[in-house]
């Protein structure tokens, strides 16, 4: 059973690091609603604001 319990731990580790880096990597982000997008949008794909902004740093 240990086996499968630091297999389950290692792949949550390997998806948050995922996730972290894929955050990182966005350059833009809605104002609205804080959906972060990786690429200049017109409106927010997830609620449609206008207030689309470029991330900072």
């Amino acid at each position: 059973m240990s086996l499968f319990n630091d297999l389950g731990r290692k792949v949550e580790e390997m998806k948050q690091e995922v996730e972290t880096a894929s955050d990182e990597e966005a350059t833009h982000r809605c104002a609205e609603c804080e959906t972060l997008l990786y690429a200049d949008h017109g409106e927010c794909p997830e609620c449609g604001s206008a207030s689309v902004v470029a991330r900072s740093g």
